[in-house]
């Protein structure tokens, strides 16, 4: 990468869609790879990545796979690492910048609405406490993303919430998020409880 990319994420402007613009009409190379991205986001490179790897885990079939990444995504911003590392298979994944730039172009005005309700406010839960919440909640719901027989929608909406507010710092976001990650979760809890005890019912009544 050069000088002029490498010095993107200090000068360029706030707004992820106007990042997004920036590396679609200045990349100097061939080709656009999500660990480019990442760099370009920096510290924010946490929300982009929750929201591109959550996506896959509400196709069924290949939640489990897409749940190893973005497990791996939410330990480290658990951790408090400052910006996301990605394995090399997974930065390496790329487009060539015609395809980004119609991809960004596409995607553009839905992101450009979803903006106008996110702003920078309520600092507390977007800061390293609240990011280390957001971190755990998002690992724990990926963890659930690998068990084929729970329904991911509920798994996945809070995950994007997080995301979201971790890209423009919107601690509303990140308190519904956060709300709705562990309602999800104390919903499973109960149903497993409820689980565990019907079996040890049913196994009484049938003198196992």
């Amino acid at each position: 990468m050069n000088d002029r990319a490498a010095e993107a994420p200090d000068a360029s402007p706030q707004r992820v869609s106007d990042l997004l613009q920036l590396l679609s009409r200045t990349w100097p190379h061939e080709s656009v790879s999500l660990g480019d991205v990442t760099r370009l986001l920096g510290d924010r490179g946490y929300g982009l990545l929750m929201f591109v790897l959550a996506l896959p885990g509400a196709v069924p079939g290949v939640s489990s796979i897409a749940a190893i990444p973005l497990a791996l995504v939410a330990v480290q911003l658990a951790i408090g690492l400052p910006r996301p590392w990605l394995p090399r298979f997974l930065a390496a994944r790329s487009l060539s910048r015609s395809d980004f730039a119609r991809m960004v172009e596409r995607v553009e005005p839905y992101l450009l609405r979803t903006e106008r309700l996110l702003r920078p406010r309520f600092g507390l839960l977007t800061g390293p406490v609240g990011e280390r919440l957001m971190g755990v909640m998002c690992l724990a719901l990926a963890l659930l993303l690998t068990v084929p027989i729970l329904f991911n929608l509920p798994l996945i909406v809070p995950i994007g919430l997080m995301s979201l507010a971790l890209l423009e710092r919107d601690g509303v976001f990140a308190a519904i998020g956060l709300a709705s990650g562990g309602l999800v979760l104390g919903v499973v809890w109960v149903g497993w409880v409820s689980i565990q005890e019907g079996l040890q019912l049913a196994s009484k009544y049938l003198g196992m």
